[in-house]
């Protein structure tokens, strides 16, 4: 039984005590993907000869993965310290190990796609490196059936409008990166907040939903700004003007609580923040570290904290782009002159402006201007910043290359075309492509 805990102090030192020495640090990536039948290009379901469940039964039963089980259902499989868990709609999303380079992670994600390819692919199944299901409508796609998702789809239904859009419908790739001290994950966490937007502009990836053009570039980041404002979007206003792992408790303790879990199962919680919830315990149940650890999984920020710091906001991509992501991110956040080069370049950068691109974003991509900069300008600066930076770290593959390798076909798109990946689709999607379905769905397919 865990130690109760009743001092908000114990929730600033579990932050603390998560530290990591700069040696020891990892990177890890959390890889979500849209499943569509091959024929009818809707969302697969989750039940069905044909469905998700059957996918995790053949990946437990062809690869040692170990399946998790809620109620009978396949809800999730474990192997080693990889993970496979599905989100609400029914995708399917690889929490990998962490690992000590990106070379490390893009072999993980092969070896995955490889996998549930050979399930998938006899079933008529396309797993699509896309943010946005293409095709299916909201109401066509079915829930998985998972505890905590049964608490948590109600309450997000009358907590943003689109939340369950969010939920649903969208896909994107996480980063989790580690901190060595609470200097070190102020700057981590304050540089990741000002970069959210170029970043997100960068990776935009959902410019098709329902057979047809979106009139966005992100409709992911879109559907974001619509979701509960009260654990979504940028933190808040005092986190970013001082990030410290104090004024994170503080912003954490204000989050509405959804669940504790028990031995009993899964306890819904309600109209309980986790301040109160520490202060006085919810029907006889006392506040745990395991409580806390669970109440920050439920925090959907752009950039998040746990034990490290999880970054959420890009578009899932196709694997030509796929590494791009963590690259782009370890080549910034683990470089001590790359952070500094980054926050010099914008220094400028208010609380209001990263708001105003935020909401601006998903529509305009990289041609949002900031103080007259265009976003694209930026974008290319922060990319150099970011291979500069993987470049100093010297992390080699067998043929002796950096990571700096992963950001090639990224910098191609974005410093020679000036185009985000959305704006490729949307190219193709007026010209060759002939707005066909067929086309996108071939061109994003793992």
């Amino acid at each position: 039984m865990q130690k109760i805990i009743t001092h908000r102090k114990q929730l600033v030192e579990y932050f603390l005590n998560s530290s990591t020495p700069e040696q020891m640090s990892k990177i890890g990536g959390e890889f979500e993907k849209l499943g569509v039948f091959k024929h009818s290009k809707e969302a697969i379901s989750y039940t069905g000869k044909k469905g998700v469940a059957a996918v995790l039964s053949g990946l437990s039963q062809r690869y040692g993965w170990e399946p998790i089980r809620e109620e009978g259902s396949i809800i999730g499989l474990f192997r080693g310290t990889k993970n496979i868990t599905l989100e609400p709609g029914g995708q399917i999303e690889l929490s990998g190990s962490p690992l000590d380079n990106v070379h490390q992670v893009k072999k993980e994600v092969e070896e995955h796609l490889r996998e549930i390819k050979s399930i998938s692919e006899p079933l008529g199944i396309k797993w699509l490196g896309l943010g946005m299901q293409p095709v299916s409508k909201l109401k066509d796609i079915q829930w998985v059936p998972k505890n905590r998702y049964r608490i948590m789809v109600p309450y997000m239904e009358k907590h943003g409008k689109l939340s369950h859009y969010m939920m649903k419908k969208t896909a994107s790739i996480q980063v989790n990166l580690d901190y060595l001290d609470e200097e070190d994950f102020s700057t981590k966490m304050g540089t990741a907040l000002k970069l959210v937007p170029i970043i997100t502009a960068i990776f935009a990836n959902s410019p098709v939903s329902e057979g047809k053009l979106n009139g966005f570039l992100s409709k992911r980041a879109c559907i974001w700004n619509y979701t509960d404002p009260a654990r979504c979007h940028l933190i808040n206003k005092r986190f970013f003007l001082k990030p410290r792992f104090s004024s994170y408790v503080d912003y954490a303790l204000d989050v509405p609580m959804f669940f504790i879990l028990r031995d009993e199962g899964w306890i819904e919680v309600k109209n309980t923040t986790f301040s109160k919830y520490l202060k006085e315990g919810y029907q006889g149940y006392r506040a745990t570290l395991d409580d806390w650890e669970l109440h920050l999984s439920t925090i959907f920020t752009e950039v998040r904290v746990r034990s490290y710091i999880e970054i959420r906001n890009a578009d899932c991509q196709r694997m030509e782009l796929l590494p791009a992501i963590p690259a782009l991110w370890k080549g910034i956040l683990y470089s001590k002159n790359s952070l500094a080069e980054v926050l010099s370049l914008l220094k400028g950068v208010s609380w209001e402006n990263i708001c105003e691109l935020y909401r601006v974003v998903p529509h305009q991509g990289l041609r949002t201007k900031i103080e007259k900069v265009r976003l694209l300008d930026l974008a290319k600066e922060i990319l150099k910043i970011a291979r500069a930076g993987l470049k100093e770290q010297e992390k080699l593959n067998d043929k002796g290359e950096d990571e700096s390798i992963y950001l090639a076909q990224l910098m191609q798109l974005l410093i020679e075309d000036e185009l985000c990946p959305a704006e490729v689709i949307i190219k193709n999607w007026k010209g060759s492509w002939h707005a066909s379905i067929d086309k996108l769905i071939e061109y994003s397919s793992y």
